[in-house]
């Protein structure tokens, strides 16, 4: 017969390898629920993240919506040319270029749907500002005026400033520009406008401060 005394030693093998398979199990376990937990965390963090950053977004455009809309121009000017851009109509602007050599102003106008310069207008603004044959330092800028426009004789919405910056002399021209001819693709040109002259220097009569 065998030995039964060798039984319970079987036993106790058995009882000790239910107990390491559970505790690995348990240990298992724990390490999947911290996991879980971490994988939890992290998911929330970043979803928080994404809202504030969605909302600091929507934030800044409404902030950007609500500023008010300014309309940029630009002016340049160098020793032998100045160059300025100012809006002609609600589809284009004029391109400024004065020639201090000759004191030749013109603007030229693109025309967005033909993409080709078809508004032409010039004028010397040396014979205004007494700069004569042997040219002048001048300095340009546009600004904005609005005119009563007549059948005869349609004005852009832009004039530009000339001054002489030896003499301080100054004058303000405006552009006879057609806004009915950019659809038609029809080109034109004429003369700018002499508004006003003026001087940064004048003459103080004393009579006038008594």
């Amino acid at each position: 017969m065998p030995n039964t005394s060798e039984f319970p030693s079987v036993e106790i093998v058995e009882d000790r390898a239910t107990c390491c398979g559970l505790s690995r199990l348990a240990g298992l376990a724990r390490i999947g629920g911290m996991g879980l937990a971490i994988v939890v965390i992290v998911g929330v963090a970043g979803i928080s993240y994404w809202l504030g950053s969605h909302r600091a977004t929507r934030q800044a455009s409404q902030m950007l919506h609500d500023l008010p809309l300014i309309n940029a121009t630009g002016a340049v000017t160098s020793e032998k040319f100045s160059m300025a851009t100012g809006n002609v109509s609600d589809e284009a602007e004029g391109l400024f270029v004065l020639d201090h050599n000759s004191g030749l102003l013109q603007c030229s106008v693109i025309y967005p749907r033909s993409g080709q310069f078809l508004g032409r207008f010039s004028t010397n603004v040396a014979e205004t500002l007494g700069t004569g044959a042997k040219g002048g330092k001048y300095i340009m800028v546009t600004g904005r005026a609005n005119f009563p426009r007549a059948s005869n004789r349609p004005a852009a919405g832009t004039v530009v400033y000339v001054m002489d910056s030896t003499t301080g002399n100054y004058a303000c021209y405006g552009i006879p520009f057609d806004q009915t001819a950019i659809p038609r693709n029809q080109p034109q040109q004429g003369l700018m406008v002499l508004i006003g002259a003026g001087s940064a220097n004048p003459l103080v009569d004393r009579d006038d401060l008594r």
